[in-house]
């Protein structure tokens, strides 16, 4: 009889029970040895090596004194280090803080920096007239790069100059016989981008041209406008443009699309002027309506303000909420945002001539501060502080120029202003002055530091 116990050839299981331990064969790891010069070594004793190694070689020859001397100076340039590396994170942060509250004061309107009392009223040598065989007619504009690096000049027989202002001299023209496709009459207003990417230019035509400043090439055409385009102007940082034209309206233009956005209407005669600055705002004056308006173009709303008697020819942003204005019965107006009539006048600003006050013809401002000019034609720049938060209008100096001040504008750190003078008025033939040459006028001022 045979049983499982008699088989050849199996191997017995052995089932443990529950208590027994099953001892396991455990395999012990090789410990590589760390090898130098032959040696084993840990490598904690070469980090000790290595350290030893380098305290001897600075210290074999000095003593214990010129060691703690040694170790000192060195703690001493860390703090240095530390305490520098703190400082300029704070000065950053400081200065960071400032440019902030700067930007924020602009934007709200509430940015004023006093300068008009640092500057020093400029004599003969600081003043140079340029002229030009291109412009045989009287200049009507005048726009300066922000960097200050180009200025353009227009004239009535309707040649665009760009000037170099750190060659000073002539970089290049567009004139109506050799753009006669886009140049057509006299040039009317010119403007430039902030990052100086384009240049709009209007003349006699109802069209807006936009070339590129670096190399005076055109790239568009804007159409839209019934009558001639007098004023231009672009938004501050941005690539939107406002056209105002003599058929009453205001055209929005953005240069990233290249297309029309909106009209905006109001005025009861034609535009003479148009500003803007940072925020998505437009200010102009409406001539013989005697009205400036602040378009509010989000809100889809303006703001109405009724200036004096006679046409209002000029308008400028001083702020966001601040602006002033020239008319043709001599007085220059300072406003604000939140009245509706003037908050100082001065009438007669350029004196009169034969009993009939000069028209204000220009004005420029440089902004954010207390600080404007105006033109006529009484062959003087008149430059004006803003005094008394905003409530009154004081004269500061004035620069010789000969001729109609068409327009004129200040470099964005105010050392320098550009005027376009003529022997003629920009908008008309009523009056001329022979002795006076068609040129650009560069006046340097001198500010106290």
């Amino acid at each position: 009889m045979s049983s499982s116990f008699f088989l050849k050839g199996k191997s017995r299981q052995v089932h443990k029970r529950k208590g027994d331990k099953i001892n396991k064969k455990t395999t012990k790891k090789q410990i590589v040895p760390n090898l130098e010069n032959g040696h084993e070594s840990s490598e904690s004793d070469l980090d000790l090596k290595k350290f030893s190694d380098a305290e001897e070689s600075e210290s074999d020859h000095e003593t214990a004194e010129q060691k703690k001397l040694r170790l000192a100076k060195k703690y001493l340039e860390e703090i240095e280090k530390e305490e520098a590396k703190r400082s300029e994170v704070k000065e950053l942060d400081d200065a960071i803080d400032k440019r902030l509250h700067k930007d924020y004061l602009e934007q709200k309107g509430k940015l004023k920096i006093e300068v008009a009392d640092n500057y020093i009223a400029p004599c003969e040598n600081d003043s140079r007239l340029i002229r030009t065989k291109e412009h045989r007619l009287s200049l009507t504009c005048v726009c300066v790069s922000s960097e200050s690096d180009y200025a353009f000049t227009g004239c009535k027989s309707g040649t665009i100059i760009k000037w170099g202002i750190k060659e000073k001299r002539k970089l290049g023209c567009l004139s109506y016989k050799t753009h006669s496709t886009y140049l057509k009459g006299g040039i009317t207003s010119i403007a430039i981008t902030s990052d100086s990417k384009y240049l709009a230019t209007a003349d006699s035509s109802p069209s807006v041209q936009i070339w590129d400043p670096h190399t005076l090439k055109h790239i568009h055409t804007f159409r839209g406008h019934k009558d001639t385009v007098i004023g231009l102007v672009f938004r501050k940082n941005t690539h939107d443009l406002y056209s105002a034209s003599k058929d009453r309206s205001v055209r929005i233009w953005s240069l990233d699309e290249m297309a029309y956005v909106e009209t905006l209407f109001g005025h009861q005669s034609p535009i003479t002027s148009i500003d803007a600055l940072s925020r998505e705002r437009a200010i102009t004056s409406g001539g013989r309506d005697t009205t400036v308006r602040v378009w509010k173009i989000v809100e889809e709303s303006q703001l109405i303000f009724n200036g004096p008697e006679g046409s209002l020819d000029e308008v400028k942003l001083l702020d966001e909420e601040h602006f002033v204005s020239g008319s043709d019965n001599g007085s220059i107006c300072l406003w604000s945002v939140l009245k509706k009539k003037p908050i100082c006048m001065v009438k007669e600003a350029h004196g009169s001539e034969n009993g009939v006050p000069r028209w204000i013809m220009s004005l420029a401002t440089l902004l954010n501060t207390d600080v404007f000019a105006s033109g006529s034609y009484d062959n003087q720049i008149r430059v004006w502080k803003v005094s008394d938060s905003y409530k009154n209008i004081e004269p500061l100096f004035t620069v010789p120029s000969v001729g109609f001040v068409n327009n004129i504008q200040f470099t964005s750190n105010g050392r320098q202003l550009y005027a376009a003078l003529g022997q003629e008025h920009k908008n008309g033939r009523w009056f001329k002055q022979s002795n006076a040459k068609n040129g650009l006028l560069i006046v340097n001022f001198s500010i106290k530091s």
